[in-house]
């Protein structure tokens, strides 16, 4: 869902079992993208989902995580679900299967692109100086679940910046400033556009990125 009051926005995983942080701290109703991300990287970094985005078994949830196994059930159509928020005995907020493997295409998605134009350039990861999370999706993201499931390049958090709105800003700018339009030409004209769905190692590459860091 999108970024609204009761969508759940950040998951933890504590001793005691789940934390959720829910926008405008009212019942949880559902998950936004940033709870998203945050869900499928600490269950990840609980090994309850594995590196291929499965979760794992009910006998292996017990044995590694018995204060979150309770909430990793499957449905009788048997889809494997699991539950961050209940109301009574029904869970009303859950991460399906169907829920991991969206998020691994996206993601799948983005790192395939950053990598072969790191590639285009000549350069590695260690290379990059920062990564610039726009948008309000780029706003809420935790920079570290970002990093855990490799969303984007494994750099240290601090250098993992939100931009906030900048499609915005930068249409005041140019639309207030005759200095900003002419940069932006110039900016522009120092672009090259890159066709990535046409380089014959794309599918092999965004193959490999499917899977979770290990």
């Amino acid at each position: 869902m999108r970024a609204a009051d009761g969508a759940i926005e950040v998951v933890q995983v504590t001793d005691e079992g789940i934390k959720l942080g829910v926008i405008g701290d009212t019942t949880p109703v559902g998950i936004c993208g940033s709870g998203l991300v945050d869900a499928v990287y600490v269950l990840h970094k609980a090994k309850l989902i594995d590196d291929s985005g499965r979760f794992v078994t009910d006998e292996v949830a017990l044995e590694i995580a018995p204060h979150l196994a309770s909430r990793l059930l499957t449905r009788e159509a048997g889809d494997r679900i699991f539950v961050l928020h209940w109301d009574g005995e029904e869970p009303t907020v859950y991460l399906s299967q169907r829920d991991v493997r969206e998020l691994q295409f996206a993601k799948a998605s983005i790192a395939t692109g950053w990598r072969l134009l790191l590639e285009e350039v000549g350069l590695v990861d260690d290379d990059v100086q920062q990564v610039l999370l726009a948008g309000s999706f780029g706003s809420y993201l935790s920079p570290a679940s970002a990093i855990g499931i490799g969303l984007v390049p494994k750099l240290p958090v601090m250098r993992i910046v939100s931009a906030g709105n900048v499609a915005g800003e930068g249409a005041k700018m140019v639309l207030l400033s005759s200095t900003e339009r002419s940069g932006a030409t110039t900016l522009l004209d120092e672009v090259d556009y890159v066709e990535l769905s046409d380089r014959p190692d794309f599918n092999d590459k965004f193959f490999l990125e499917l899977a979770l860091p290990s």
